[in-house]
C-alpha cells in the first residue's frame, strides 16, 4: 500500500516542488516508510512508500536503468520475477529487485496494451517517458488500487485519494449532482464520477496518456461474461483448486511477513486452509466479532483457525461501545460521501493487524467471482415473477393481508412485487437501493432533488453496465457488480480502511487467472437456489470442517444501532438536527427526524427493516460530515 500523486503541466518553479510536497503530505498515512518527489519538464511525481519488496532499493519516484523513464507506483506485481527474467533475456538491465522497475521496461518492450495485460497484480501508476515526453496513467483490471484525476486551467492533477488533489487549493468545491444521486441511491458514486465535479476516477482496466496538450484514453481489459466452457463439477473443483492455490502462493510475494483476514465465512476460510495446508505457511489470522449473534462469525473463525493451525487474533466490539470520534475519523477518511457501514469494522480490524503486520490476505472478491450473494438468485426469481400475469398484483394483496401479524414478511413481499414489475436492469439496481426515487423526493428539498436527477436516474446509469447478450439475470447482475460496486464500494472500503493504517491488503480471488476461470465458468456452477458459491463450496468441503460450510451466509457488517449506544445516538441527532447541521439546507428535517426516531426505537415502521433504518442514518451522517469538513458547493443551492 503506497500513495502516488503528481501533475502534468507547467505550475512553475519553485511552486512545482511545493505542490508535490503538499500532495505527498496528504497521503502520508498510505506510506509511513518514506516519501519523495521528482520534478521534470511539464511533469511532477510524488510518492509515499510502504516498503514491502526490495526494502533497501525500492524507493520512488524511480528512474529506469537507462534514465528514460520515471515512475511512481502503488500496488504489487506478483509475477515481476518472471517478467524480469524475460526482459533480461531481451537485453534490459535493472538496478534493483523491485517490481516497480519492471513496469517501464515491460511497456517499452511489449508495448502499452500487451504489457498491461502481462502484469499480474494490483496497480495504479504514473510513468513519464522523457524521450517521447508523455505521461501514462494506468489502473489494474478490477480497480483494487485507486487513482483520481482532476483538471484545472493550468494542470492535470492525479493522486491515490481525492484529498491529494483537494489539498492543493486548485480544485473548486463544485459537486456532481449525478454522483450525489448515486450516493443517496446506492451508497456510493458510480465511476468515473465522484462527488466532486472536477475530480474523476480512472476506471478499472483503463489507461490515460498525456502528450503536450493531447489526451488519449483507452481500455486494455474488460469483464467477458459471454464465453463459457463446460466443466463437470469434478473438473470445475479441480480447476478452481489449481488456479486458487497458484494465486494464493503468488500473493505471498513479499520481503515482510504476510497475515490473513479470517472472517469465518467460506471465502477467507478457504484461503487460510490453502495457506496452512498445501502451502504449509505458518500465518497469523485476524477476526472482528460482535456481541450479537446475527453479526458474529468469530466462533466459526476460531474453528477454522484451530483446524488449520493458524495463530489467531480476535477483536471484540461490544454493545454500546460506539465512539463519535472514531466514527468521524472513519467516515471522513473517504473524502466524499460513502454509505457502507461495514467500513467501521473494516477500519477496526485493519488497525489491529497493522500493529503487527504490513501485509494481509483478504477474501474480497469471492462473492462476485463465484456467486455468493443471495441477490443473484433473487434476480432470477424476480425476473421470472415479472413474466407471470397478475403475479405482482397478487403479491401486493397478500402483503396487505399480512401487514398486521407479520410486518417483516409483508414488507418483503411488497418489495418483491415492486421490483419484479421493473425493467430488468432497473430491478437489479433496485436490489442495491437504499433510498428509492419516491423516498428521495420526500427526503430532499425540491431544488436539490431536481438538480440530482437532471442527468437521469441511477438505474439508468446502472443499465449501461448490464451486459447485452447475456440472458441469465444472475450472470447479468454479477457482471454489473464487477463493473461497478466491486471497486466503488467493497474495494474502496478496504483500500481506505487499510491505507489509514499503512496496511496492504491482497485479494487472491481477484487474481488474473482466478477471474479468467470465473468468467468462463457456467453460472449454474456458481449460483444455485440452495447452494450459493456452489463450486467454491465444493472445494471448501475438501479443506474445512462441515460445520463451517453448512450454514447460511452472514456477511460482514456492524450492528450500528446496538453498537451506537446513547452517546452515539445523541451524536447522530445533534449532527443531523442541530443548529450547525449543513445538510439541513438540502434535507427535509421532518423526514430526517422521523428516520432518527425509527433508528432509536422511538417509533416503529413496517416500511423499513432494522438494517435499512441504520444504514440510512449512516449515509446521512456520512453526507453531513463530508459537507462539514470540505464545505462543498452543493448543486441546486
Amino acid at each position: 500500500m503506497c500513495g502516488i500523486a503528481g501533475y502534468w503541466g507547467e505550475p512553475g518553479m519553485p511552486r512545482a516542488r511545493v505542490l508535490l510536497e503538499e500532495m505527498n503530505r496528504a497521503l502520508a498515512h498510505r506510506g509511513p516508510d518514506g516519501g519523495a518527489v521528482w520534478v521534470g519538464p511539464q511533469v511532477g511525481l510524488a510518492h509515499r512508500r510502504l516498503a514491502i519488496i526490495d526494502l533497501e532499493c525500492g524507493k520512488q519516484p524511480m528512474v529506469s536503468a537507462d534514465g528514460r523513464y520515471h515512475i511512481v507506483f502503488n500496488g504489487e506485481i506478483y509475477n515481476h520475477r518472471r517478467l524480469r527474467t524475460q526482459l533480461e533475456s531481451a537485453g534490459y538491465n535493472f538496478k534493483t529487485r523491485s517490481d516497480t522497475e519492471v513496469i517501464p521496461s515491460a511497456i517499452q518492450h511489449w508495448g502499452r496494451q500487451d504489457a498491461l495485460l502481462r502484469l499480474r497484480g494490483m496497480f495504479a501508476f504514473a510513468l513519464y517517458d522523457s524521450q517521447l515526453r508523455t505521461l501514462l496513467l494506468a489502473r489494474d483490471r478490477v480497480g483494487i488500487k485507486p487513482l483520481y484525476v482532476a483538471r484545472t486551467s493550468e494542470l492535470v492533477l492525479f493522486g491515490s485519494e481525492p484529498k491529494a488533489l483537494l489539498c492543493t487549493g486548485l480544485i473548486d468545491g463544485k459537486t456532481d449532482g449525478a454522483a450525489l444521486l448515486d450516493f443517496f441511491t446506492l451508497g456510493e458514486s458510480l465511476s468515473p464520477s465522484t462527488a466532486w465535479a472536477n475530480i474523476r476516477e480512472l476506471e478499472p482496466g483503463t489507461w490515460l496518456q498525456f502528450s503536450g496538450a493531447t489526451e488519449t484514453k483507452g481500455r486494455y481489459w474488460g469483464w467477458d461474461a459471454h464465453s463459457k466452457t463446460h466443466y463437470s463439477e469434478e473438473e470445475a473443483v479441480g480447476k478452481l483448486s489449481a488456479v486458487l492455490s497458484d494465486s494464493v502462493e503468488a500473493h505471498l510475494e513479499s520481503d515482510v511477513p504476510v497475515a490473513s483476514f479470517l472472517s469465518g465465512g467460506i471465502d477467507s476460510s478457504v484461503l487460510v486452509a490453502l495457506l496452512c495446508g498445501p502451502l504449509s505457511v505458518k500465518i497469523d489470522t485476524f477476526n472482528v466479532g460482535f456481541d450479537e449473534a446475527g453479526y458474529d462469525e468469530s466462533a466459526h473463525a476460531r474453528a477454522v483457525a484451530e483446524h488449520c493451525g493458524s495463530l489467531h487474533h480476535e477483536l471484540r466490539v461490544g454493545k454500546g461501545q460506539g465512539d463519535p470520534d472514531l466514527f468521524q475519523k472513519v467516515v471522513e477518511q473517504y473524502d466524499q460521501p460513502f454509505g457502507d457501514s461495514s467500513s467501521i469494522p473494516t477500519y477496526l480490524v485493519c488497525k489491529q493487524i497493522a500493529a503487527q503486520h504490513k501485509v494481509v490476505i483478504s477474501g474480497d472478491g469471492g462473492d462476485e467471482m463465484f456467486g455468493g450473494y443471495s441477490r443473484y438468485q433473487s434476480a432470477r426469481d424476480l425476473a421470472t415473477l415479472g413474466k407471470i400475469p397478475g403475479a405482482c398484483a397478487g403479491l401486493k394483496a397478500l402483503a396487505r393481508m399480512m401487514a398486521l401479524h407479520d410486518p417483516d414478511r409483508s414488507r418483503m413481499l411488497k418489495k418483491a412485487a415492486d421490483f419484479a414489475g421493473l425493467p430488468r436492469a432497473h430491478m437489479m439496481c433496485a436490489l442495491h437501493t437504499y433510498f428509492r426515487n419516491g423516498e428521495l423526493q420526500s427526503l430532499l428539498i425540491p431544488d436539490f432533488y431536481r438538480e440530482l436527477v437532471r442527468e437521469g436516474t441511477s438505474a439508468e446509469r446502472w443499465a449501461d453496465m448490464v451486459p447485452a447478450g447475456v440472458n441469465d439475470p444472475a450472470e447479468q447482475l454479477m457482471s454489473a457488480e464487477i463493473a461497478s460496486l466491486l471497486h466503488a464500494d467493497y474495494l474502496r472500503k478496504v483500500d481506505v480502511a487499510s491505507s489509514a493504517h499503512g496496511l496492504e491488503v491482497r485479494t487472491p480471488y481477484l487474481d488474473t487467472e482466478v477471474f479468467r476461470f470465473s468468467a468462463e465458468l457456467e453460472t449454474g456452477l456458481k449460483v444455485r437456489r440452495n447452494s450459493s458459491k456452489h463450486v467454491l463450496r465444493l472445494l471448501a468441503r475438501r479443506l474445512l470442517p462441515a460445520r463451517v460450510i453448512d450454514r447460511p451466509k452472514q456477511g460482514f457488517g456492524v450492528p450500528l444501532d446496538r453498537w451506537a449506544g446513547g452517546r452515539m445516538r445523541q451524536f447522530f441527532r445533534d449532527l443531523l438536527m442541530g443548529d450547525s447541521a449543513r445538510g439541513s439546507r438540502v434535507l427535509d428535517q421532518t423526514a430526517v427526524c422521523d428516520l432518527l426516531d425509527v433508528f432509536e426505537g422511538a417509533r416503529g415502521t413496517t416500511e423499513l427493516s432494522r438494517y435499512q433504518a441504520y444504514q440510512r442514518i449512516f449515509m446521512l451522517t456520512s453526507f453531513e460530515l463530508w459537507t462539514r469538513k470540505w464545505k462543498p458547493i452543493l448543486v441546486g443551492l
